[in-house]
């Protein structure tokens, strides 16, 4: 009896310390799964700023569908390998806050200044070819025409 008490939980011992931070094969690793989520928040992003506010006719459901099985195809992943590893993520919160955290981070890379070295000056080749545009004859010709119309009384 005792020894059978000392292998039950010697068992439940090995059962519960089993690593649980393994995903398993039929869910997509953390990196196809960051760039799938972030190609669908990009598609989601366009169709609210681009598609949907030009043609309010259309539906954003039939739309979205639309761009994700792209995305599907693009990834090469199934819709179905897709739910079932979101699923998976949803239900391991530490996994799906590196993805997501992941994406920010890219995300804030990618909407950072980018700081240019060695920056050439731009000088104007232009500066000099352009001719002026009233030329000295035009304007003595105007002046003349003025003096003209004020002595005959008619103004401007």
């Amino acid at each position: 009896m005792r020894n059978r008490l000392l292998i039950l939980s010697f068992t439940y011992f090995i059962v519960g310390c089993k690593n649980k931070e393994v995903i398993p094969e039929n869910v997509l690793p953390p990196q196809k799964m960051q760039t799938v989520l972030w190609d669908m928040m990009r598609a989601d992003q366009f169709l609210s700023d681009y598609v949907l506010n030009k043609d309010i006719s259309l539906k954003k459901e039939i739309e979205s569908i639309k761009l994700y099985q792209q995305i599907f195809t693009i990834n090469h992943v199934t819709k179905e390998k897709f739910q079932t590893s979101f699923a998976f993520y949803q239900s391991h919160p530490s996994f799906l806050k590196i993805i997501m955290d992941s994406i920010a981070n890219t995300t804030a890379a990618r909407a950072a200044p980018v700081e240019i070295k060695n920056r050439v000056p731009v000088t104007d080749s232009l500066n000099n070819a352009i001719p002026p545009l009233v030329k000295k004859d035009t304007t003595r010709f105007l002046k003349k025409r003025k003096k003209i119309r004020i002595q005959k009384g008619q103004g401007l």
